[in-house]
């Protein structure tokens, strides 16, 4: 039963030549509108009509300029937490060692006033 449903398909998928005339009738259903080569053989590319729909450009626009905007003002806080976190860090080490210098203060002061 597999050799007779792959000789189906393989009938049903094997090349075969257009009849006479099918380009030319393609060619007649496609809309007529201004387009431009786009540099390869026998194609072409539509442009968007930009002077219809200028909120479009505007979008575009509007979006890349918050989208910069937005990882400017990104990359800003990441520095500033970043910095904020080595701050915290040095006050930190700062208190301990001035809890160790005046433990050795304190320690220096009683040793005299024991004498």
């Amino acid at each position: 039963m597999n050799q007779d449903m792959e000789k189906a398909l393989q009938e049903a998928l094997r090349r075969q030549s257009p009849p006479p005339g099918f380009a030319n009738r393609v060619m007649a259903r496609l809309p007529q509108a201004e387009s431009e080569s786009d540099g390869y053989a026998g194609t072409e590319v539509r442009q968007m009509p930009t002077r219809r729909r200028p909120w479009l450009v505007i979008g575009l626009a509007a979006s890349l300029v918050v989208g910069t905007f937005g990882g400017v003002r990104y990359q800003e806080y990441r520095q500033g937490q970043e910095a904020k976190r080595q701050l915290l860090l040095a006050l930190q080490i700062t208190g301990e060692k001035l809890t160790l210098a005046q433990h050795k203060v304190v320690g220096i002061g009683e040793r005299r006033v024991d004498q």
